[in-house]
């Protein structure tokens, strides 16, 4: 259910059909970098123009990206009649030049869909959410530890056992609400650990520097999160995600992952070769969550 080539991506483009694609997933060259060998400038106007035209109805983009360039194809998206989503922050934990003047730690995500597509609200799990933040975990822990001699343990317990939300004791309409609009925060951290948490606009995940076979390879995790939040409602080996800029085919593996379909290229026969190793090699996953 994956398809690779070794090629220019207008080549492939070209041959996709009208409405094809429901979701393209792209971290193209940020071209701020001079007489590198992955900073291949492209017709960023005509590329962007086949975007639109290859996407389904309500597709996205999920675009990756930095500097002039990232402002110049978000201001092309726009004026194409892409209606902007969202602003994603990844969190890289580590800094990725270690003699700039300024460590820099984050890459920004912007998602766009063609006409009226709305995203998803996936929940991720508990340990997964909080596992950078300990500062978090322990305020749950002092939530829980206030609600376990009140009356807001009865609501605890009852949902623990049925999942119903009730309230016994009665609370004020503002008293709180979360994101879940519970009135509790006691109920409300349980829902969160039994249940799992809404994503925020800033993702942490750690890129395997280690492992790696591209230099601007993102974590497959990452790429996982952010295509749950843009895929469409239909089966999953229905849904179609491109990548045009395929490096070592993270984003495929994510692909794979999630059961979905997937097609991408990669220009250069070096990264080519061993992307498509890494995905001929892959595995399915049993012990996955689903998305």
């Amino acid at each position: 259910m994956i398809e690779l080539y070794n090629e220019d991506n207008k080549d492939l483009m070209a041959r996709l059909p009208n409405e094809s694609i429901d979701v393209i997933c792209i971290d193209p060259p940020y071209l701020y970098l001079k007489n590198q060998k992955l900073e291949r400038p492209f017709d960023e106007k005509l590329f962007f123009s086949e975007c639109k035209r290859v996407l389904t109805k309500n597709g996205f983009i999920v675009l990756f990206g930095r500097g002039t360039s990232f402002y110049r194809w978000n201001t092309i998206l726009d004026s194409l009649g892409f209606k902007f989503k969202e602003e994603i922050v990844w969190n890289k934990t580590m800094n990725s030049i270690p003699a700039a003047p300024i460590l820099r730690v984050h890459e920004l995500i912007n998602v766009y869909t063609k006409n009226s597509g709305k995203l998803n609200s996936p929940l991720i799990p508990y340990i997964e959410a909080k596992q950078h933040n300990l500062d978090s975990i322990y305020q749950d822990l002092k939530r829980i530890k206030s609600a376990i001699n009140s009356k807001e343990f009865e609501d605890i317990e009852h949902f623990l056992k049925t999942g119903e939300i009730i309230y016994k004791e009665k609370k004020s309409r503002n008293f709180f609400k979360n994101a879940y609009s519970d009135r509790s925060r006691g109920l409300a951290t349980f829902r969160t650990i039994k249940n799992g948490m809404k994503e925020k606009t800033i993702m942490t995940e750690t890129r395997d520097h280690y492992r790696s076979i591209h230099p601007t390879q993102k974590p497959v995790r990452l790429l996982e999160r952010l295509l749950a939040l843009v895929i469409p409602d239909k089966p999953k080996n229905e849904i179609m995600v491109a990548d045009f800029f395929g490096g070592s085919f993270s984003t495929m593996e994510a692909v794979f992952n999630m059961g979905m379909q997937g097609i991408s290229c990669e220009i250069d026969k070096e990264y080519f070769e061993a992307g498509k190793q890494r995905i001929d090699n892959l595995k399915p996953n049993l012990f996955s969550s689903e998305l």
